[in-house]
This record gives C-alpha cells, structure tokens and sequence, in this order.
C-alpha cells in the first residue's frame, strides 16, 4: 500500500451529499457499480465538467459534510477504480465507513482545508501523517491522519479482503452443506 499520493485538487464546497452530489440517484437505485458507467457520470449535478477533469490519483477536496445523506457507496467505486483520494472537513460516520470499506484512501477531519487549496493545486498527502502539502504554493498542512484501526481495515482491501483473509484462515467456515 502506498500511503502517500501526488495528484491535483478539485475543490468542491459544503454539504455535497452522495445521492444528486456526487452521482445521481438514478444510478443510486439502479444499484450501479461499475466503475466504467460511473466515472464519467461523477458530480454531473454539481459540475457537469468535473469528471471530465479528474485523473487517476487526484483529490478531492471538500468543506463540512461530505457524502452527506444517505451512506450509498455508488460514486465511491468510481473513486476507488480511478484512485482518487477525498481531503474533506467533515464526513458522516456511515459514509466514512463506507470510505474505508471499499477501502478509498481520505483524510476527513481537515479544518480550513476547502480555503487553502485551490482548483487545480498540485498536492502530495501522506495518509498516515496526516501531511498535506501543497506543490503549488509550497505550503504544508498538518491534520488528524488516518486512523491505524482503518489503516489496518485499508492494508487488507477493505471490508471484502479482511472477510476473504478471515475465510482463508479459517477455510472450516467458508464450507457449504
């Protein structure tokens, strides 16, 4: 696992919830998710060029409340399948913990961090220390880094490949009648 991540930031404000915010809702009761149907359909309500712009390993970088609402998961595979990591000032538990599950790599207790960085900064983030530095202007930022009980849940692939180890290490399990 790679702990550190270089990409740019796309700077998104308060209360961007996941269902009409992140994806549509369409595609949240359609159960979609495939990460190739997704990705390009990510933040169409709230900036219909967004998808378009974010590659593989950029950030998103929100204010208080991300994933707000509901704790789908749709728009997290796509997060997951591009490597997108998520700096925010605040997060629910539910969606946090669906972060983790998946597992999708994000700092969540970032005060301030939605007004020190902007579109398009190049940022490095050491997940582990909580370290944000921004390339573009050659500020650094401390924040409350990943916790090690999620960091352990994120070395095993999520809430799937800790069941998987699990099975495998206790096959007697996993065995059908």
């Amino acid at each position: 696992m790679n702990w550190i991540q270089q990409g740019h930031a796309h700077v998104l404000g308060d209360n961007i919830p996941h269902d009409g915010g992140v994806i549509s809702f369409d595609n949240v009761i359609g159960r979609v998710t495939d990460p190739a149907v997704l990705t390009p359909l990510l933040f169409r309500e709230v900036d219909p060029t967004l998808a378009q712009r974010i590659q593989r390993g950029d950030f998103i970088v929100a204010g208080k409340n991300f994933l707000a609402g509901k704790a789908h998961n749709n728009g997290l595979y796509a997060f997951k399948a591009l490597g997108v990591g998520i700096l925010c000032e605040s997060m629910g538990v539910r969606a946090y913990q669906g972060v983790y599950n998946l597992p999708v790599l994000c700092l969540k207790d970032c005060e301030g961090i939605s007004r020190v960085i902007q579109n398009g900064d190049q940022l490095q983030v050491n997940y582990q220390s909580g370290e944000v530095q921004n390339l573009t202007t050659g500020k650094a930022f401390s924040y409350p880094p990943m916790q090690q009980g999620v960091q352990k849940i994120v070395l095993q692939g999520g809430v799937m490949g800790m069941l998987a180890e699990h099975l495998k290490n206790n096959p007697h399990l996993g065995a059908q009648p």
